[in-house]
């Protein structure tokens, strides 16, 4: 009679269904993990390209002087950020709007951006562009922060009982 051989079996291959599953939660891991560092990074294109923006029209106020440009510009890039925030702020006028701007960045002073609107209509439009454009890029900066980021948080206040 021959003796029992065992076959030989590597300690690494063929791998215990256990390691398999380690494995693919890694894998899942790292695709998250990936895939969560591609949307920062979208977003903060994203924001720069928005303050770039700012710095440009900055940039052509100072060599034209045009005020009134300047004012549509950045109005315009403000209401384009609140709609991100809240897709309905962009159809307030006045106060509801300068609410909805207070609302969107608390710490902000949004005087200056939020009568943006009313100078835009103006003939003779007088303002402190760099004043303007510090204030609009802190009310952008603040407003399109990841953790800022509540869909809607204004709306209980704006909604009005019968």
């Amino acid at each position: 009679m021959r003796d029992v051989h065992v076959p030989h079996v590597s300690a690494w291959w063929p791998l215990a269904p256990g390691w398999w599953v380690l494995a693919a939660l890694l894998l899942i891991v790292v695709a998250v993990l990936m895939l969560a560092w591609r949307r920062r990074a979208a977003w903060h294109r994203y924001v720069d390209g928005t303050l770039q923006e700012l710095r440009d029209a900055s940039r052509r106020h100072a060599q034209d002087g045009d005020a009134a440009a300047f004012a549509t510009t950045v109005s315009q890039l403000i209401r384009r950020v609140a709609r991100t925030r809240d897709p309905r702020s962009v159809t307030l006028r006045g106060a509801a709007w300068r609410d909805a701007l207070a609302s969107m960045a608390p710490r902000q002073d949004v005087t200056r951006i939020a009568e943006l609107d009313v100078a835009l209509y103006r003939p003779a439009v007088s303002l402190d562009a760099s004043v303007v454009a510090r204030d609009a890029e802190a009310w952008v900066r603040q407003a399109m922060r990841r953790d800022a980021q509540r869909p809607h948080a204004g709306r209980a206040k704006t909604h009005v009982g019968a």
